[in-house]
């Protein structure tokens, strides 16, 4: 489930927090200063009292009550902070960066699940962990580069993976492309694509929701969910556009090994994708050049022209 506090916090502490930008947790906080996150900003860390003039606190128990918490520490402390957070500071929306969950090992997905219980309990949206965090215009709450221009009707980017949004971004801001909302979901604890896509879809506005939705998917686990909402959102004119990673037999194997994912028969996917309305790509670069297009209004009539330097280029264009 994705909430206001997640998508809109008007407080964020930073679990992990420091002064050294090349860490997770200090690249976060640095991304948020430089896109001068409006709201309140906090930060853990046992070993300061400031972190880039924020002010930190030794422990979780000290920090005032919270929206939103971006975790950067290990594994094996993030379930008792998630405890701290849940039931002692109000916090709403939790984000993990850290890895070393399912993904990992079987002592990882119990650690992984003691999380996700602890926030459904308490009606708290979690993503993560094993990701590398949100942006919407409010925020940047991640800790990579680059930081597109985020305005309300850009592209909206929802992916499993967080090294592909980087490479996804990277080619995007070449080509002029903004974003409204970037969901890095990582190993899918609670919020996975489909939940993110059917917050996209719920929360619709004509002539204020993103009209153009880029999906990076692993593993399609709630097919009928996905279904649902991606042709739901396509019926009122916005256009979707994913790549589908894993369908040959050893990309499988290397998206089991890289968030748990679980593969999807890939004939099944296709028929999912055409059915929904969908258009399926097999690369970043066809993600972002095709989502590039959708960003323009839709042709009218059935004529056009092809120009180029050279007839090369003109036959490939043409088929």
């Amino acid at each position: 489930m994705v909430n206001r506090q997640l998508v809109s916090p008007k407080s964020i502490v930073i679990v992990g927090g420091s002064d050294d930008t090349k860490k997770p947790g200090g690249n976060t906080l640095k991304n948020l200063l430089d896109t001068h996150y409006s709201g309140e900003l906090f930060v853990v860390n046992p070993k300061a009292d400031s972190a880039q003039g924020v002010r930190s606190y030794r422990r979780i128990e000290d920090i005032p009550p919270v929206e939103c918490a971006i975790l950067a520490i290990p594994a094996k402390l993030c379930p008792d902070t998630v405890d701290v957070l849940c039931t002692k500071k109000s916090c709403k929306a939790i984000i993990i960066l850290s890895a070393g969950f399912h993904e990992d090992s079987p002592e990882g997905a119990e650690l992984e699940r003691r999380i996700a219980q602890r926030c459904n309990e308490t009606g708290t949206s979690l993503i993560g962990p094993n990701c590398i965090g949100v942006m919407t215009p409010d925020y940047a709450g991640v800790f990579t580069h680059p930081i597109p221009k985020l305005t309300r009707q850009g592209a909206a980017l929802i992916s499993g993976s967080g090294a592909t949004i980087v490479f996804i971004l990277e080619a995007a801001m070449q080509l002029g492309l903004n974003f409204s909302q970037v969901f890095s979901v990582g190993n899918c604890a609670q919020i996975g694509v489909e939940e993110a896509l059917q917050y996209m879809d719920e929360s619709y506005e004509e002539g204020k929701s993103s009209k153009v939705i880029m999906l990076y998917i692993e593993n399609i686990s709630d097919p009928w969910k996905l279904y649902r909402h991606a042709s739901s959102l396509i019926r009122k004119g916005v256009r979707i556009a994913a790549i589908k990673a894993g369908y040959s037999e050893a990309g499988s194997r290397a998206a089991s090994s890289h968030t748990g994912a679980m593969a999807s028969p890939d004939k099944a996917v296709d028929a999912l994708f055409r059915k929904a309305g969908i258009i399926r790509c097999y690369s970043r670069n066809e993600l972002v050049t095709v989502a590039s297009a959708l960003m323009y209004p839709t042709p009218k009539g059935k004529r056009f022209a092809i120009i180029t330097h050279a007839g090369g280029p003109a036959v490939m264009q043409t088929d």
